[in-house]
């Protein structure tokens, strides 16, 4: 296996991209690896999307801004890419914040032709939330589904329309008039409160009789425009021009399992979070990415949401309690459990608790549930075999350790393609249709936990023997290389294998 330091040396163009449900720890991996960059790169997403990151010891947490941004004062080129969804309210904020703790922005691009969010895009997307009750589907309410949306569409607005009033509110009267004949239908008072939202300029866009006050809105986006203006750029040709001489990482957002185009739905993001749409995002081509970093969280795994998920521990009891309830409520109704709880739906508070496992950009509580390989060897056949697994400190006292080697299917026969699958069929990979997921029951090899603290390791050879035996295990039956182990949320406790 090549050292990854050595690899590097090589190598013009990575991507970092998520092999699960997104929430794996990427903004750690591209902080690390924009030391190596000349720029990098958010391709796709929006604010819908958290990355922690921790400097000095000390977290942060961006949802627009690339996470290299901590590198700015280096000269490393941060660019939020054309296939963003951008907020410019949160990308304002974001910058205000970066300001107060000392950290510079002064290499920061943003795309012209990036996907504008706009208010109206915010409510649509939570109205119809609340009108899908147990139905929804588990949005951040973001507006990200609206957005992309109207991209394709062909009446969505672009970050260069900031730049140009005049056409701004004539892209925008075009882009509310089918919208405003929706949300017409719905309670007023609903709609109402929506706008009353702090994220919403706490209804200062409100209209009562026309629901949107357009000269409102233009007037705030023609302050956002005047204040990004020297940021924006057209940084797919930036980019192009740069490709092959610079080294360039891409950072995705979410994960595969999440995107669009490859993840399973009706449970995925609005845009396209796979290696692909990543590169897409920012202008390039798949072919001009030179290694694709999934990373994996290990030997767990979580999901935000709605959706299927095979290895929750606790199953529909977890699901139902991660949607209803909140980080508050979980404390004060579980204060003192285990991580090795006999109860699954138990010890998945604890994992949670231990990892910290509560979305950075929603606050909601993550699902928890073991590593899957079916999953793994699904999302891997998308995005190549090169991983990064994170997080393994978070189980450094669980007895037993369990990972999906496949899957025991359980529900009625089901036509894939030209095969049908039956009851009693294993799955060695997943199949993403949530129709099979929801019917497959997982199996199991269990393996004894390493039960001592690994944060301070810093070579391959100083991890125990029993995490180097499941990840040998987990390489040989996922068809995977493992590249960086990080055993920690700090820069320094990282592995390059």
């Amino acid at each position: 296996m090549s050292n990854i330091q050595e690899l590097l040396k090589t190598l013009m163009t990575i991507a970092v991209i998520c092999n699960q449900w997104g929430d794996s720890g990427k903004g750690k991996i591209v902080d690390l690896l924009a030391q190596w960059a000349d720029m990098i790169v958010r391709g796709m997403g929006g604010n819908n999307a958290g990355h922690t990151i921790v400097v000095d010891g000390k977290q942060y947490v961006t949802h627009l801004i690339p996470s290299g941004i901590f590198w700015d004062k280096e000269g490393k080129i941060n660019i939020i890419g054309s296939g963003v969804a951008f907020n410019p309210k949160v990308a304002w904020e974001e910058l205000g914040f970066l300001s107060k703790e000392n950290f510079s922005f002064n290499n920061l691009m943003i795309a012209l032709n990036a996907r504008l969010v706009m208010p109206q895009h915010m409510v649509m997307d939570r109205a119809k939330e609340s009108s899908l009750g147990i139905d929804k589907i588990g949005t951040t309410g973001k507006g990200m589904g609206p957005v992309y949306t109207d991209h394709y569409a062909r009446i969505g607005l672009t970050v260069n329309d900031m730049l140009n009033p005049d056409v701004l509110a004539t892209k925008l009267r075009r882009n509310l008039v089918d919208k405003v004949k929706l949300l017409k239908l719905a309670d007023p008072e609903l709609i109402k409160q929506i706008m009353l939202a702090e994220d919403l300029e706490n209804g200062a866009f409100f209209h009562p009789e026309k629901i949107f006050d357009v000269d409102a809105i233009v007037e705030k986006y023609r302050e956002y425009g005047i204040f990004f203006k020297d940021m924006i750029r057209d940084t797919d040709a930036f980019l192009q021009k740069y490709v092959g001489k610079n080294k360039i990482l891409l950072e995705g957002a979410q994960g595969v399992l999440l995107s669009v185009d490859t993840g399973i739905h009706p449970g995925v993001t609005s845009s396209d979070s796979s290696a692909e749409g990543l590169a897409r995002g920012a202008g390039l081509q798949k072919s001009d990415i030179d290694m694709i970093l999934g990373v994996v969280k290990f030997p767990y795994i979580t999901r935000v949401g709605e959706g299927v998920f095979p290895t929750e521990m606790g199953g529909k009891e977890s699901s139902e309690w991660c949607r209803d309830f909140t980080q508050k409520d979980e404390k004060n109704n579980y204060p003192d459990v285990s991580i090795n709880a006999k109860n699954e739906f138990r010890q998945g508070i604890a994992v949670r608790q231990s990892g910290k496992e509560f979305g950075a950009t929603t606050g909601r509580l993550r699902r928890t549930g073991w590593i899957d390989l079916p999953l793994l060897r699904y999302a891997v056949s998308k995005s190549g075999p090169d991983v990064v697994i994170t997080k393994p400190d978070v189980l450094d006292e669980c007895l037993v350790i369990k990972v999906c080697t496949e899957y025991l299917y359980q529900g009625p026969d089901y036509h894939y393609s030209d095969r049908i699958i039956k009851k009693g069929d294993s799955i060695y990979t997943a199949i993403p249709h949530s129709e099979i997921l929801e019917h497959c029951e997982p199996v199991y090899k269990e393996f004894r936990g390493w039960l001592r603290g690994i944060g301070k390791a810093r070579v391959f050879s100083d991890l125990p023997a029993e995490l180097k035996n499941i990840i040998d295990f987990v390489e040989n039956a996922a068809g995977v290389n493992v590249r960086i182990v990080s055993v920690g949320p700090d820069r320094k406790e990282t592995i390059f294998v």
